[in-house]
């Protein structure tokens, strides 16, 4: 811990104070000159490292330090995985503070403020990683220089032997000199005696500079570095240090034999080609050298395929050129046939697997029918079965079924034979292990079925299989992920098309609480929301929360992902106004996040403008806020002071329409703000500060053209409606609600609405606009007065519709039954829309039954309120008692059920406390 900060543990180098008992600093508090200067300190780089002695700090030389600290400018870098939020490549932005990505990873990630206005955090050295690159450094502090280790060195110095991780070692000493080296460096034991005669491999160094060395055997033992020395190995390296080349050099065509220890090939492979798993029949074989790279590694063509191997992972057999006597060649031939052929004196259980993954059915028939064969042995950790599977040989598959193979055997990382399949994209395979009673939805380590896996690998006709055989679709891995958030990540709409269709559960939330909507929101992919959306079971869950009450729809306008913004809206049907744990409703965050077309889409449809989050701010106030903020950014930054007023003299049109026009030019959020302000914006509405917006707008121009924009749009409402929005709502009104084909022409009785068709209307029982029961139907015909327009006025209290609205305006009496007219109902209102203003006050001075009644309201809210109580009750006993979030999809024997997340990390039922003996997925 450090003893001035109180850092626990501390991160980085430790400095230990050389004069002081048990005193300590982390690397800030030693830079920064707290404790004694006078004082020397130990630096100690890694735990158990040997400590270095420095001189103090009073005398050592400070530097200051340059970089990526606050007040540099950035652009991405070469880890940069989070698409356009700065803008586009190449855009620049500036550091705001230096931050921790983790809590176990300190000061790893900085802010960083993009010139279109967006903020975000970004990886600078986590797990070596760097979003950003510095394209003008500034200052973070000071530093002492001759205090800090060179960049590379380990523990202060080199191994004295210079030996190196990959090296292959001998030791050529006698046996009482190395047992006396050995003394206070891991000692000497019986069973080292093999150490003598073998070549091994160094496998690692540790704190004391002793050599870890592996051998054929397995074994690993800890040697005095002077006991070993480098083995003389033939290595193509030593072709490329010279072109004449000598004896040992390897040549194309030379015959080779790979190394047969497969812990010590997967070290030497690394950096040279790497180790895959399909390798893994070739270990101990012959092969023939067809190339020689640059970099001194071998292109070797073994077991009929070829593969990259690292020159000391194998050993000369014999030259491509080289003369052989017929002693020699007959040598050569027996030692041939003793690499290709099964050793009597080798492991069985080894031979069965290589055998198993090359598809060689005789010799696997041959070596189950001898009786000290395990079926079910281990080869580098894997089973015959799987081996089989892998490599899609169903012939083998069906013998060792046969045999009565273990089908759920697991290797190291958990993964069975039907994994194996998967990976390997064998629905052949997988068909042959249904029908031997394997579990398809068995789960390895990772808690990843085969689904996950095939879904991961983008196969297809094995997702199909697997879910033509019952495999779950739903099942979720350690990081709560299921099959549908892996074929979104990949982006593989066809795959998320068939899960869906598979009955995918598209709720279930992973450990980060996004369901498949969440996740697709957040990955900005709009096909795949397209898809999900198109097959959803119930229309409401499109506004499903998080556990912090951001919808798939605040997550797209959070992140300008404004094509999956737009399927939520027009064709989810999503909630705009929907607000989150801080009251925020998308527009809020898009207007904060200066997301302009996401701004457009919401207002233009229909998002309400002047909800407040838990601060009182409107989208207004959010849009003015950060325009003043803007504008003082570049007074400090000293860009084009005179210009920010200047740049503000809007007309009417680029106002209005402002955000359309824009195009490539850089979104502004004063025209954001001019924009909500035409829409209809409140500019008085106050926060919990007392603020409207136009207190946050210093700006007299642009405060002035608000009011103008706001103005316009009052007097525009207050002015008659457009003919087109008229003819356009009447269009609407006059469609039969039942057909939408023909135009409505029936009167219900008695209470006077036009709802449908005069064919559609014998099967309607009550109104489709009051819920009355419907007593009489009249069709409506002609003006009995000038028989030139349909009848359109519904006269009161009779109930009659005989007159034109030109002609009923001069009637008194219903010419129909001489009944006095009362009151004069336009066809627009029977058919349920608004009237004009006259018909309103002459409609509203009495109670009449064709308006929608006091007693219908209270009855509609009393239903909704009872719908709402029922959702409420469905969900408590369908959810999950434990997490609350997730439906319950996994039941006990004990009756009682959680969600599979929580199910899978639970020993006793939550509810009884019964110990679980058994967990039952609910399809």
């Amino acid at each position: 811990m450090c003893d001035t900060c109180r850092q626990q543990p501390i991160i980085g180098i430790r400095w230990k104070c050389a004069e002081c008992t048990n005193y300590d600093l982390c690397t800030v508090c030693y830079h920064g000159d707290k404790h004694h200067l006078r004082h020397r300190f130990y630096r100690i780089t890694t735990p158990g490292s040997e400590r270095v002695l420095l001189e103090s700090r009073r005398k050592s030389k400070k530097i200051t330090a340059r970089g990526i600290f606050a007040g540099a400018r950035v652009v991405r870098g070469v880890d940069w995985q989070w698409e356009d939020q700065d803008g586009g490549n190449g855009r620049r932005g500036k550091v705001t503070e230096i931050q921790d990505w983790s809590a176990s990873s300190p000061h790893s990630a900085a802010y960083v403020l993009w010139d279109n206005g967006a903020k975000n955090l970004y990886r600078v050295g986590f797990e070596g990683m760097s979003d950003l690159k510095c394209v003008q450094d500034a200052k973070g502090g000071s530093f002492y220089r001759d205090h800090c280790p060179v960049l590379g060195e380990q523990n202060g110095n080199r191994n004295p032997g210079g030996l190196q991780i990959g090296d292959l070692v001998n030791i050529d000493l006698d046996l009482e000199i190395v047992q006396s080296l050995q003394h206070g460096h891991g000692g000497w034991t019986d069973g080292m005696f093999e150490t003598l005669t073998t070549t091994g491999t160094v496998c690692g160094i540790d704190e004391d500079h002793d050599i870890v060395v592996q051998y054929p055997s397995g074994n690993r033992w800890t040697f005095n570095p002077a006991v070993l020395t480098k083995a003389n190995i033939v290595r193509s390296g030593d072709a490329a240090q010279g072109a004449e080349g000598g004896p040992s050099q390897f040549q194309v065509g030379d015959l080779v034999q790979v190394c047969y220890d497969l812990e010590r090939i997967k070290l030497l492979q690394r950096g040279h080609g790497e180790w895959a798993e399909a390798m893994l029949p070739t270990l101990g074989k012959v092969g023939r050298v067809q190339q020689i790279y640059s970099d001194s590694d071998l292109k070797v063509e073994v077991c009929g395929t070829s593969w990259t191997y690292n020159p000391a992972a194998v050993s000369k057999v014999a030259s491509a050129g080289s003369a052989i006597s017929n002693a020699s060649g007959e040598r050569l031939s027996q030692l041939l046939k003793k690499l290709f052929e099964t050793q009597e004196s080798g492991d069985l259980n080894e031979e069965l697997v290589k055998a198993a993954a090359n598809g060689d059915v005789a010799k696997v028939e041959d070596l189950l029918k001898r009786p000290d064969v395990d079926v079910n042995g281990q080869c580098a950790g894997h089973t015959a079965m799987q081996a089989a599977s892998q490599n899609g040989h169903v012939d083998i598959l069906k013998l060792l079924l046969k045999q009565n193979v273990d089908v759920e055997a697991e290797d190291k990382d958990g993964d069975r034979a039907v994994h194996h399949a998967a990976f390997g994209d064998e629905g052949a395979v997988i068909e042959v292990l249904h029908r031997g009673s394997a579990d398809l939805n068995a789960r390895n380590k990772r808690r990843q079925t085969p689904l996950h896996i095939a879904v991961n690998k983008g196969h297809l006709q094995v997702v199909k299989t697997l879910l033509d055989f019952g495999c779950h679709p739903s099942l979720q891995d350690s990081e709560g992920d299921t099959p549908l958030h892996d074929a979104i990540s990949k982006k593989r709409d066809d795959i998320l098309a068939v899960l869906l269709e598979a009955g995918a559960d598209v709720t279930i939330t992973n450990n980060n609480g996004f369901n498949a909507l969440h996740h697709a929101a957040l990955r900005g992919n709009p096909s795949a929301m397209r898809v999900l959306l198109s097959k959803l079971p119930r229309p409401w869950i499109v506004d499903e929360k998080k556990d912090d009450g951001y919808t798939a729809l605040h997550l797209a306008a959070l992140n300008n992902h404004v094509e999956v913004a737009e399927l939520l809206v027009h064709q989810g049907n999503a909630n705009l106004d929907i607000q989150n744990v801080n009251q925020q409703t998308a527009l809020h965050l898009a207007v904060e996040r200066q997301h302009t077309q996401i701004v457009r889409l919401l207002v233009r449809a229909g998002a309400k403008l002047d909800i407040q989050d838990k601060d009182g701010d409107t989208p207004l106030h959010e849009a003015l806020r950060h325009h003043t903020l803007s504008q003082l950014r570049q007074l400090q930054d000293m860009q084009d002071v005179g210009k920010v007023d200047a740049a503000w003299e809007p007309s009417k049109n680029t106002l209005i329409m402002g955000l359309g026009t824009q195009g490539a030019e850089k979104k502004s959020a004063a025209s954001i703000a001019c924009f909500l302000a035409a829409n209809g914006a409140d500019l008085s509405i106050r926060n919990k500060k007392g603020q409207s917006p136009l207190d946050l707008c210093p700006d007299p121009s642009l405060c002035k053209a608000l009011a103008k924009c706001h103005k316009e749009k009052v007097s525009g409402q207050v002015g008659s409606r457009s003919p087109s929005m008229i003819s356009n709502d009447s269009e609407t009104l006059e469609e039969c609600m039942v057909c939408s084909d023909m135009k409505r022409d029936t009167l219900f009785g008695p209470c006077g609405h036009i709802a449908t068709c005069s064919l559609c209307s014998p099967r309607v029982k009550k109104c489709l606009i009051c819920k009355e029961q419907v007593q009489s139907r009249t069709k409506i015909e002609e003006c009995v007065v000038c028989s030139d327009k349909k009848a359109a006025v519904l006269f009161q209290p009779c109930g009659h519709m005989c007159a034109c609205e030109n002609c009923a305006s001069l009637m008194k009496k219903c010419v129909q039954c001489r009944a006095v007219v009362e009151r004069r109902v336009p066809f627009i209102m029977c058919c349920g829309g608004k009237s004009s203003e006259d018909a309103t006050d002459d409609i509203s001075s009495g109670n009449i039954p064709v308006l929608q009644k006091d007693k219908d309201n209270t009855n509609v809210n009393a239903d909704v309120q009872k719908l709402q109580q029922q959702l409420q009750d469905i969900k408590e006993q369908t959810m999950c008692p434990v997490c609350l979030d997730r439906l319950k999809n996994m039941i006990f024997l004990c009756g009682h059920g959680t969600c599979q997340l929580c199910g899978d990390r639970m020993s006793e039922c939550p509810i009884c406390r019964k110990a679980i003996e058994r967990r039952i997925l609910l399809y």
